[in-house]
């Protein structure tokens, strides 16, 4: 009775403790909906907002053929493939990066790795010769680099040419997860393999109709095509890898078909078959299904996760942030990696930190995406991640206009006034106040989330522009590279700064302007983003600098003082030797090409316009002026000044015309019977010299022009070039002859001949003729007797070799077509010491001042010891080096094809 009493004495208990429990178990649930439904109206929606790198591997193997279409990695979902200058293929975990195995190179086939490819669960590598037809295919399992198959293709090297019927633009080798897809040549038969991933085997094998314009890309599980064939018809359509039949077809309404050779037809695919079309200036962009999306160029952020689709990929993009809304030619600078929203078919997409211009898009997943960047010397294949949040980050763009001021522009030339740019791009462009003058534009290249995104960003393009562009090394500090861009149309000056998370650029067809306004525009830069950092302050050193507006191309002329200069604009400039500060400036309206020459107090050089104009040394005003089309160098001798030229511009007969060095009048002219390329006239005694080009060597009066007499050096085709060395005329034959003729009298005192086509003049010092033939072996002749001394050959490659000697103490200085600077003895031809130059002889050898002067074509210019070959100095110019260095007053004096003229200390000051 007891236990029955405290059991339901219990059980009271314990319902009475379940009602607490319950009371307070609701108040806990009422409590949390409530905040659960707060949170709820206020939580924002989860948006992309930005792709983040994950992990980056080297993809710098420099392999993969451009006519097979592919590079040298793969991605799927299950794998990264990188192939590797070993020949090896490294396979990556796609989420981490981390190196699974290696698949290793075939011993029996050493080539170099021509492509890959990720075939399902098979990685397919292409080696053979980059130049060579025939291709071996490997087939490999993906999960353990097991070799499955191997066979020989070929693939015609020759590229289908844009206007062809009957031709495929497209990769030759397209895998995806059901097979393998095969273009044997570009143009009809357009026959097609299809190939069996797992054991190498055609499945398949089809032509395609004749007359048919088409390029091709893969998605995960089928190729699409399109083709635009007889009737002007464009169409896209998806074949079976496997069989190749062609499932569904979608007629593209283009309004600009390539009819009659027009415009390009391009397709790009993605994994989850969403394709971008292009014929001409349409675009088309299709659902997996073969569903039109959108047409034309529509652009919109994506916002909503569940429409976002994987990149279909990389480029520029008209929507850059809020601020934002216009894309001008690859402005703004990153890449972005767009996407299509698969309802409204429109693009979007978030930037990365390279630029657009370097980068591709190697393959992507729905969160992931590869990237493939080639900047030079350090290609990679990066992988980045997509990251959501509930807002993109905001970034505050300058005012491009509010970032230099009138005072700023000041210090090239007063009155420039800012106008805006009207497209939305955010540039400004500052007018001169006249209309010859040089406008001078900024423009905010990109704003970064974090300084350094924007320095990563910026180190991209700074190595891009030096591996295209010639730079300014005068000027080059951390954040802060001038250069200068050779167009069809000229050339312009620019600097890219980057300070903090901003990155602009400041450019002008006036590359003193740019030198000039950049360091101040980097000072506003720093007060505004980094207070209290100064810029890096200049190394101060002997010699100077000075910006033309385009490449010099002409020795300078050193003389009392001044250093007279043109460049190709045809701009003459009056330069103190000492400190580069400008004397005068004047333009002859056309570019300078040829050397200009300064005698009695004036500067004669000539235009390409064919005005011939002569400055006053002092003041640089015109003293006259002739309208002739020079060709080839000028030359002023007893009160005349003697050129050569042609009519037409593109007549190989040409005239020797003397004019009046003082009046610039014509004097008398003579036309030779042959083909004359504007050699230069020696005058010997009392007649004029002059070489041509049909073995003949003319004698004439110096007054009238009169031919006195001819004589014959050479078969009716050789070359035949003058040096006068006191009293006598070595003349050299293009077949090899080699003639000393008596400076006065004309008398032929000896005929000598070497084993060589001859294309150079001969250099004479001492007792010794130096010919040079072009091969690159030097011939040493007795300047006495024409007997031959002793030869040195020095055989190469270099191509567009130039033959040049330079001779002091006892040593002949001469570079070879194997790219390499001798020190010769002059006695005996025996080597004292040689140094290989990167890329062969650019200009030089020049012997002066106790050193030698050279530059290789990667426009370094080295001052040598002597007697040893040490390097004294190198200097790095930026560009090529176009100029024989000028070694006068303690200076080395140098043009470059960045535009600059260099004053530099010479080694022996």
């Amino acid at each position: 009775m007891r236990d029955r009493t405290e059991a339901r004495q219990g059980r009271e208990v314990l319902t009475a403790r379940e009602y607490r429990s319950a009371a307070i178990l609701l108040v806990v649930v009422l409590a949390t909906c409530s905040a659960s439904a707060l949170d709820n109206v206020t939580r924002l929606p989860r948006v992309p907002v930005e792709w983040r790198a994950l992990w980056s591997v080297p993809a710098d193997a420099e392999n993969g053929v451009g006519f097979l279409g592919v590079p040298g990695h793969a991605v799927s979902a299950r794998a990264v493939a990188v192939a590797t200058r070993l020949g090896t293929v490294r396979i990556h975990d796609p989420r981490t990066g981390a190196l699974q195995r290696t698949v290793p190179a075939d011993p029996a086939q050493p080539a170099p790795i021509t492509g890959v490819w990720i075939a399902g669960d098979t990685l397919v590598v292409a080696r053979g010769e980059p130049d060579g037809a025939e291709q071996t295919l490997y087939g490999h399992d993906l999960a353990t680099g097991a070799p499955l198959w191997r066979r020989t293709i070929i693939t015609a090297l020759r590229q289908a040419r844009l206007g062809d019927t009957g031709s495929y633009h497209g990769p030759r080798i397209m895998a995806t997860e059901r097979g393998i897809v095969v273009f044997e040549q570009p143009d009809e038969p357009l026959d097609i393999q299809a190939l069996d991933a797992r054991s190498g085997m055609t499945t398949a094998q089809v032509t395609y109709p004749r007359s048919c314009r088409l390029t091709g890309a893969a998605t995960a599980r089928s190729v699409r095509l399109l083709s635009y064939c007889q009737g002007n018809e464009l169409r896209l359509a998806s074949m079976d890898p496997r069989t190749l039949r062609q499932g569904w077809t979608r007629l593209l309404p283009s309004s600009s078909s390539p009819k009659d050779g027009g415009p390009p037809i391009g397709l790009t695919a993605n994994a989850e078959g969403y394709v971008h079309a292009r014929a001409g200036e349409d675009d088309f962009f299709f659902g997996p299904g073969g569903r039109l999306l959108s047409t034309g160029s529509q652009t919109v952020k994506v916002t909503d996760p569940d429409r976002w689709n994987p990149p279909l990929y990389a480029g520029s993009s008209t929507v850059a942030n809020d601020q934002i809304h216009t894309l001008q030619n690859t402005w703004p600078l990153p890449a972005y990696l767009i996407s299509v929203d698969p309802v409204t078919g429109r693009r979007g997409g978030l930037p990365i930190d390279l630029p657009a211009h370097l980068v591709s898009l190697a393959g992507a997943s729905r969160d992931m995406a590869f990237v493939f960047s080639d900047v030079p010397g350090d290609g990679r294949l990066t992988a980045y991640r997509l990251i959501y949040g509930t807002a993109r980050p905001k970034t505050a763009w300058p005012d491009a206009c509010g970032l230099l001021t009138g005072r700023d522009l000041a210090a090239f030339a007063d009155g420039y006034r800012p106008a805006p740019a009207t497209d939305g791009a955010a540039r400004c462009d500052w007018i001169p106040p006249a209309d010859d003058g040089a406008v001078i534009s900024l423009s905010v290249e990109w704003v970064s989330s974090s300084n350094a995104s924007a320095r990563k960003l910026y180190t991209a393009e700074a190595a891009a522009v030096k591996a295209t562009d010639a730079i300014d090394p005068t000027t080059e500090a951390p954040g802060f590279l001038s250069y200068t861009v050779a167009e069809t149309n000229g050339f312009y000056g620019a600097t890219i700064i980057n300070v903090g998370p901003v990155i602009v650029r400041l450019t002008s067809s006036s590359r003193q302007a740019v030198r000039l306004v950049s360091p101040l525009l980097r000072d506003h830069l720093l007060a505004r983003y980094e207070p209290g950092v100064r810029a890096p302050a200049p190394v101060r050193e002997r010699g100077w600098s000075f910006p033309t507006d385009a490449a010099v191309r002409t020795e300078p002329v050193v003389t009392g003082g001044v250093v007279y200069a043109t460049s190709g604009d045809g701009t003459v400039s009056a330069l103190d030797a000492a400190t580069g500060a400008v004397r005068w400036r004047y333009r002859t309206g056309g570019s300078v090409q040829d050397d200009h020459v300064v005698a009695h107090g004036t500067v004669y050089a000539a235009g390409s316009t064919g005005r011939l104009v002569a400055l006053d040394t002092a003041t640089g005003r015109p003293r006259w002026s002739h309208k002739i089309a020079v060709f080839g160098d000028l030359m002023v001798a007893a009160g005349r000044l003697y050129l050569w030229t042609r009519h037409p511009v593109w007549s190989a007969k040409a005239k020797l015309v003397a004019l009046d060095a003082a009046s610039g009048k014509q004097l008398w002219s003579f036309e030779p019977a042959g083909d004359v390329l504007t050699p230069e006239p020696v005058l010997a005694g009392d007649v004029v010299l002059t070489g041509s080009d049909h073995g003949v060597m003319y004698a004439l009066a110096p007054t009238t022009g009169t031919e006195k007499r001819r004589y014959r050096l050479g078969a009716e085709h050789d070359r035949i070039l003058l040096l006068r060395a006191g009293a006598t005329v070595y003349a050299t034959s293009s077949n090899g002859d080699v003639n000393a003729l008596d400076a006065v009298s004309g008398e032929v005192r000896w005929r000598s001949r070497i084993t060589g086509t001859i294309s150079f003049r001969p250099v004479v010092a001492g007792r010794t003729v130096y010919v040079g033939d072009d091969e690159g072996t030097t011939h040493a002749l007795d300047a006495a007797t024409g007997a031959p001394l002793w030869d040195f050959q020095a055989k190469g490659d270099q191509p567009g070799f130039k033959w040049s000697a330079a001779v002091a103490d006892g040593l002949m200085y001469t570079v070879g077509r194997d790219r390499t600077l001798y020190a010769l003895d002059t006695a005996t031809g025996e080597m004292r010491w040689r140094l290989p130059l990167p890329g062969g002889l650019d200009t030089g050898p020049v012997a002066a001042d106790g050193a030698v002067y050279v530059s290789d074509l990667k426009g370094t210019m080295y001052a040598l010891d002597p007697a040893t070959g040490t390097v004294r100095s190198r200097f790095r110019t930026g560009g090529t080096v176009e100029t024989d260095p000028v070694v006068r007053d303690g200076f080395v004096y140098i043009g470059s094809s960045n535009g600059n003229l260099y004053a530099r200390p010479a080694a022996g000051s």
